[in-house]
């Protein structure tokens, strides 16, 4: 009976480390969902947010990219609450070693003028291009997209000029198993876009 009373609380001892261990409290082997709060608007009703537990990934990307679907302005999406510099309510400047997103439209729209998703080191992508009618398929050597990945996109078809001589044109890209990852959608002879992200 004795030995039984000392096993009791030596064996609920042990089930309890056992428990805590599989309960990691370390935080990089946790995994983290992104999430976007609302840091603060300035007085040029500019809106500034700030995802945490950025991960430069599809999924990640995707998820910033539906946040501003409806979101009309511009917004700029932080990784740090440290990468904007304001005096009050008024933005002074961006600090260039942190990773942020920015999405301008104009006039209070949801029509995209222009996107901005890496400000940080540019790896040039080299495309293979299929034009069809009204159409481009640029096609690289990636399997998911990153940051580097989608600037690469949106600067060729930013450059591009294709767009403007139809009312409509579409670009896609296509990673090297020739999925579709995302789709551009330009509109009134390439003044404004659409994103899509697969």
């Amino acid at each position: 009976m004795k030995k039984l009373n000392r096993l009791i609380p030596f064996s609920l001892c042990f089930l309890f480390l056992w428990s805590c261990s599989n309960n990691s409290t370390n935080f990089s082997d946790n995994k983290q969902s992104p999430k976007i709060e609302f840091l603060k608007e300035s007085t040029d009703s500019d809106y500034f947010y700030i995802i945490n537990h950025f991960k430069d990934n599809e999924e990640c990307i995707k998820y910033i990219f539906d946040f501003v679907s409806d979101k009309k302005g511009w917004t700029i999406i932080l990784t740090d609450k440290n990468g904007a510099k304001f005096e009050g309510r008024v933005f002074i400047s961006f600090d260039t070693n942190k990773q942020r997103f920015s999405f301008f439209r104009k006039n209070n729209s949801l029509k995209n003028y222009s996107i901005r998703v890496n400000f940080l080191k540019n790896t040039p992508l080299s495309f293979s291009v299929e034009e069809k009618e009204n159409q481009k398929q640029l096609k690289a050597a990636f399997n998911t997209l990153t940051v580097n990945t989608v600037q690469n996109f949106l600067d060729y078809a930013e450059k591009d000029q294709a767009k403007k001589q139809t009312e409509t044109y579409t670009y896609l890209l296509l990673n090297k198993n020739n999925q579709q990852k995302m789709q551009l959608n330009y509109h009134e002879y390439g003044d404004w876009f659409e994103v899509e992200i697969f």
